[in-house]
């Protein structure tokens, strides 16, 4: 045995090579070896007379491991077993915030939201503020996937005071990188952008790339949006790379959507139905169902841009399945959007039209700008009453105006505008882009 005072576990005595698998496997998951850690915590854990600390901390570290790795039945037992082994609150703390990472990469949002409340309540309690900022950033995560933007800004906001406060780059990071994807899930461009700008240049300081890999997707969704989609395949390439490098799994679903999408909209069509097949694939082995269903709407979009409208029916069906089981405005809109414009295509317009008031009925607090300003576009084009159709148009460009004047880069904005969707838009309102 040896009496270790150097890394985090006070004067507790721990076999010499239990200590030394610990060392090895934390310097290899701190690489993003993640693989190779779970062996050596394993190697750790196998050593007789672990004082129960050592043992809860190191299970701790493993679960985190796993959960990197999207195992996470794996990441869930190895938490659970490091909570019943603390006594201390600071610990009990962290477990809590492991567990509550887990089941939201898991999709469990109401178990995730009861494990980070605890967390919260212990991290109080013992001032433990690394936990406390963890915790609050969770459920800003768990907000923002339940369609609450503005909660998930306020928990996202005391998560990165808490961070700033405590001079932990790393998970300002982070904390930045989920501010911005929330901007994004809202159509605020340019606030998203300045956030996910920001997180990079702290990832790329720590040489942080696992961490990077959310931050350059939902960069290059943000071009996306804005029809830079030169820019956009570009920075979803640059993650694709480093997911596939680090071997993060559970990013590979939403990179591989943004790619089909990237695709789509540079007219390669059959690499993008790769891309939308594997992310789907990917996100359906991961029990993500909102990953699912947004890869089905993509899936649908593509069978409609390539006039295959039996694969978009089919689509369209198992993306209603689903968003029934989501129950979120989000997905309603979405299946109600893609209903309109797949009826459409089939020559019926009165079905197209009603599709089309439900998704709007549902669409105007669950929708980003950049697809409603395309929802009452279309409903524009399918009103029987010039008049309402006319209202529509106006909203259309209401927020093409919204999605424009806050963005600092004249180039983004004058590609966004001069893009052929935008651009037959403000022809049919009769505004000049110039002066936009």
């Amino acid at each position: 045995m040896v009496t270790n005072t150097l890394t985090g576990f006070g004067t507790l005595d721990i076999p010499v090579p239990a200590l030394l698998a610990y060392r090895k496997a934390r310097a290899a998951a701190l690489a993003h070896r993640y693989h190779e850690a779970l062996e050596h915590f394993d190697e750790a854990l196998a050593q007789p007379d672990l004082p129960g600390a050592f043992r809860a901390r190191t299970l701790e570290q493993r679960g985190d491991c796993h959960g990197c790795l999207g195992n996470y039945d794996a990441a869930r037992r190895s938490g659970e077993e490091a909570l019943s082994l603390y006594e201390d609150p600071v610990g009990r703390a962290r477990a809590y915030v492991l567990l509550g990472e887990v089941a939201e990469a898991n999709g469990r949002l109401d178990e995730a939201t009861t494990q980070f409340d605890r967390a919260l309540g212990e991290a109080t309690g013992s001032g433990d503020l690394l936990s406390l900022g963890r915790a609050q950033h969770g459920l800003g995560v768990v907000q923002r996937r339940r369609g609450y933007a503005d909660r998930s800004t306020n928990h996202l906001t005391q998560a990165l005071a808490i961070f700033r406060q405590l001079g932990n780059a790393r998970e300002q990071g982070r904390a930045l990188t989920s501010l911005a994807l929330t901007h994004l899930d809202r159509g605020e461009f340019q606030q998203s952008i300045t956030a996910y700008q920001e997180a990079l240049r702290i990832f790329d300081t720590l040489d942080e790339k696992w961490a990077a890999i959310p931050a350059l997707n939902g960069l290059g969704a943000c071009y996306q949006s804005l029809f830079d989609v030169t820019a956009a395949y570009r920075t979803h390439q640059q993650a694709y790379r480093l997911a596939q490098g680090l071997e993060a799994a559970g990013m590979m679903p939403a990179i591989c959507r943004n790619l089909g999408v990237d695709l789509m909209e540079l007219d390669r069509a059959v690499d993008a139905r790769a891309y939308l097949e594997q992310s789907l694939e990917d996100a359906r082995r991961l029990g993500r169902l909102d990953l699912v269903a947004l890869a089905l709407y993509e899936l649908t979009r593509l069978g409609l841009r390539e006039g295959d409208l039996p694969a978009a029916e089919r689509s369209l069906d198992d993306l209603t399945g689903a968003a029934d089981a989501l129950a979120a405005d989000r997905f309603g809109a979405l299946v109600a959007f893609a209903r309109g414009e797949l009826r459409y295509a089939q020559g019926r317009p009165a079905e197209a039209a009603i599709a089309l008031q439900e998704a709007a009925l549902s669409a105007q607090t669950a929708l980003d700008r950049g697809t409603l300003w395309k929802l009452h576009a279309a409903l524009s084009h399918m009103a029987a009453d010039p008049q309402i159709a006319r209202v529509h148009l106006h909203i259309a460009t209401d927020f093409i105006r919204q999605t424009i004047e806050p963005l600092q880069d004249p180039n983004l904005k004058h590609g966004f505008l001069q893009a052929a969707p935008v651009a037959a838009v403000l022809a049919r309102a009769g505004i000049d882009p110039a002066g936009l």
